[in-house]
């Protein structure tokens, strides 16, 4: 068993002034409501969690970074300095008699406001003295003096300071460990992402931005963040000055991870998946890829700062490019198609890890290379034959180590075999249930299939498509009324864009009761739209309740689809 490397300590109050708060102070602090409920506990004299500290020497009276806790330990400096703002707030109605007693003493005319007893109470005996020789008679003078004198104690003794015990747990380990220990810590209670701990852990890191044109999209995706999180009803942003950063240009490694993932976040809206949580997946998995560090231990990422910082701009360089090239590709194939200035893309099979790869298969290769460019065309395949196959589906960070360029254990340089594609895209689709409402991943599907064929083709400038059934939902419903559902309605067999403007007006219609004068010719035969016949006896067999007649039907198309979209992607 390894000895211990930490220490359970008790603090005074007077070791306050040992701790080294972090030089960047861009943190959320907590609110006036979360701040007295501390104050409260302290005052009633419950417990209260440790605090995490580490020494930046073996000296006994070393500075102390504060690792965790700072808030705790904040609020009891603010009520050291100051308590009458808690005690005012905490004991209103004592401080509301105090003040009557004061002002019965006094004149009418010199009775005190709120502010000028705040003032009174918070100012030294020397400034109450010459405020009270002000007051003519001496009896007055001898009980506002004890008003205010017992004002004072009741203020300053609300909490003991003096006998005050701050539980902290001291780190002696390695500095690289701090992320560890701060995620063993907050395993309970409302769990942390790794990146919320990161943030924590690595607070007193420096990297330092130039003014090149990237490195201000990173500062900027920086006071962004801030400002987003800035709308939290839980906590208060303090300590930031967007006019200091832009003048310092420094952030900190957690920073620059958020900041890089809203980058790619912005700059790849056709695949990767919009969220915060996504984009700090992508921000500190690039610098995972950067460094060749595993994605399951990026808590290590702390010993490349300097790296990080030396060849930011290269990293940086990378990223646009690959973001740029991965934008164009797969735009093509994701957009939502509402109308000519959509700009929305059917994320439904996107994943970070698979977004990751691409970018850890594509890093150290030259952009004007045979590899380079055959990576790029199989890439699109690969996205829809990994989702069908379920390759990231568990132990993504492991499978992500495969594409770095330190073991190129895999990559996308092998085009897909197609039988292999389509016996994939076949057992998944044997795997559909009954239903009504599309999943996101038919809606990715069926976006896919269609950029590729009918969209790609027989779309007018202007003209709006909605992803709608081809078999009415409203007849469906209808007649498949119970649940469990017994139609693939939600197949990506019995789904595609239809033109929305008849669609909207004709819920129970389909393109043949549209198409006067061969209208939609062209769109029922590139979009693999059923035959005549086959839809008529489809829709008879619901009507019957022979819903195995009509899934055969859905089934057949759905292979076809799925043939079509596999020999669209590969060719």
């Amino acid at each position: 068993m390894a000895a211990p490397q930490y220490e359970i300590i008790n603090m005074s109050v007077s070791d306050l002034d040992r701790i080294d708060l972090p030089r960047f102070q861009r943190r959320f602090v907590w609110n006036r409501r979360k701040k007295e409920s501390f104050i409260t506990t302290l005052h009633e004299g419950l417990p209260f969690g440790a605090v995490l500290v580490y020494p930046k020497s073996k000296d006994p009276d070393a500075p102390l970074l504060i690792l965790d806790g700072q808030q705790r330990l904040s609020t009891i400096r603010e009520f050291r300095a100051n308590p009458l703002i808690y005690w005012k707030s905490l004991e209103h109605d004592e401080y509301v008699l105090q003040l009557r007693n004061v002002n019965e003493c006094l004149p009418e005319e010199k009775e005190l406001q709120e502010k000028d007893f705040d003032s009174l109470l918070e100012e030294q005996d020397d400034a109450l003295d010459d405020w009270l020789d002000d007051i003519d008679d001496k009896i007055s003078r001898k009980r506002v003096r004890a008003i205010i004198r017992q004002t004072k104690n009741l203020m300053s003794s609300y909490i003991n300071l003096d006998s005050l015990k701050i539980p902290a747990i001291e780190f002696r380990g390695s500095r690289e460990r701090i992320a560890d220990v701060f995620a063993n810590l907050n395993q309970g209670g409302v769990p942390l992402s790794k990146y919320e701990i990161y943030s924590a852990a690595w607070v007193h890191t420096e990297i330092h931005l130039d003014k090149s044109k990237l490195q201000e999209s990173i500062l900027w995706n920086v006071k962004q963040h801030y400002a987003n999180m800035s709308q939290s009803t839980e906590f208060e942003l303090d300590g930031f000055s967007e006019d200091e950063l832009t003048q310092e240009r420094t952030i900190t490694l957690s920073e620059l991870g958020i900041a890089l993932g809203m980058f790619i976040r912005d700059n790849l809206k056709a695949l990767a998946p919009q969220t915060d949580n996504a984009a700090a997946e992508l921000g500190f998995g690039i610098l995972g890829i950067a460094t060749d560090t595993d994605n399951r231990k990026l808590d290590t990422l702390i010993g490349s700062v300097g790296y990080i910082e030396s060849e930011l701009s290269t990293i940086l360089s990378k990223v646009n490019r690959i973001c740029r090239n991965l934008q164009d590709l797969f735009s093509k194939i994701l957009k939502r198609f509402k109308s000519s200035k959509n700009d929305e893309y059917a994320l439904g099979i996107s994943t970070t890890f698979k977004t990751l790869s691409y970018f850890a298969a594509l890093w150290d290769l030259d952009p004007e290379s045979h590899d380079y460019r055959q990576s790029l065309k199989n890439i699109k395949a690969y996205y829809l034959y990994d989702a069908l196959s379920k390759s990231w589906q568990s132990k993504g960070d492991l499978r992500l180590m495969d594409y770095y360029p330190s073991h190129h254990r895999r990559d996308y340089l092998t085009k897909i075999n197609r039988d292999a594609f389509i016996e994939s895209f076949n057992r998944w689709l044997s795997d559909s249930a009954p239903g009504i409402n599309f999943s996101k991943e038919n809606t990715a599907i069926v976006t896919i299939h269609a950029n590729l064929t009918y969209l790609a083709k027989t779309v007018s400038y202007g003209e709006s498509f909605e992803l709608e059934h081809i078999i009415p939902r409203k007849l469906i419903n209808a007649h498949d009324n119970k649940n469990p559902k017994k139609v693939l309605g939600n197949s990506i067999g019995n789904c595609m864009y239809l033109p929305r403007l008849d669609n909207n007006k004709k819920k129970d219609k389909t393109l043949y009761d549209v198409n006067q004068s061969g209208r939609y010719d062209k769109l029922i035969r590139e979009s693999l739209y059923f035959s005549q016949p086959e839809l008529d006896m489809a829709i008879k067999a619901i009507e019957r309740h022979e819903f195995a007649v009509a899934n055969e039907k859905i089934s057949r198309r759905a292979r076809k689809v799925a043939e079509a979209t596999v020999e669209a992607l590969l060719a």
